[in-house]
């Protein structure tokens, strides 16, 4: 099964100490300092940096491996364009600047529950209360990162099948099932998400608002009907 929260595991470090939105700034101005940085240098002490700062946490091997290794594979062949062109220079700071925002991202996933970044995204959803209920922002981030591995799993799972019926270049024998399973897969989430009556406060205050309207109206036509039968009389 793969999971978004596939790196995180309890340690006791420093970076597993830190608050969620502490990691998140940091991952933020390393960003930035990269991209404004325009010296190989800097790039090369702060993807040093980096690395070592992703060692600290302890992050299991195999999926930290996978994960830099498909990073190289980018870097390198970013790197190999400007290698064509003479800019040798270009091309290790552009190694280095990948590297290191990949590596500062692995460091906040492999040292950052899932309750913490979804209190984070509540905390910051805040400001947003009057539009959209930090709660409901919270379980949205929480079903984005759960739908896209479950989607990825199904691509995985249609494409093994595919390509054990001998149907591995068919691109409709993978696309098809990935569609419909999708599908399935988002429909079982709307039904668990009704029965347990999530967003339905919305439309409750959105009745008793409508009630009281009701009522304001009743109130009002009896007031008139009465004001009407003094004056008959």
């Amino acid at each position: 099964m793969i999971t978004p929260t596939g790196l995180y595991r309890a340690r006791d470090t420093p970076l597993h100490h830190a608050p969620a939105w502490v990691k998140v700034l940091l991952l933020l101005a390393a960003t930035v300092a990269v991209i404004m940085l325009d010296d190989p240098v800097s790039s090369l002490g702060i993807m040093a940096a980096c690395l070592l700062l992703l060692l600290s946490t302890q992050p299991p091997a195999r999926t930290t491996a996978v994960a830099m290794a498909g990073t190289l594979v980018v870097a390198a062949l970013s790197a190999s364009i400007h290698l064509w062109r003479g800019d040798w220079w270009r091309a290790v700071d552009v190694t280095a600047d990948l590297v290191a925002v990949v590596a500062l991202a692995l460091a906040v996933a492999a040292s950052t529950s899932m309750t913490a970044m979804l209190d984070f995204v509540s905390l910051m959803a805040r400001p947003l209360r009057a539009i959209l209920p930090p709660e409901t922002l919270g379980l949205m981030f929480a079903m984005m990162l759960r739908a896209l591995p479950e989607v990825a799993e199904i691509y995985l799972e249609s494409r093994q099948a595919a390509r054990a019926r001998g149907f591995d270049r068919n691109i409709r024998a993978i696309v098809y099932p990935t569609t419909t399973r999708t599908v399935g897969f988002a429909l079982d989430l709307g039904q668990a998400i009704h029965a347990r009556g999530i967003g339905e406060e919305g439309d409750q205050v959105d009745s008793d608002a409508g009630g009281s309207r009701v009522s304001r109206r009743a109130r009002r036509s009896r007031r008139s009907g009465n004001a009407h039968d003094v004056a008959a009389a």
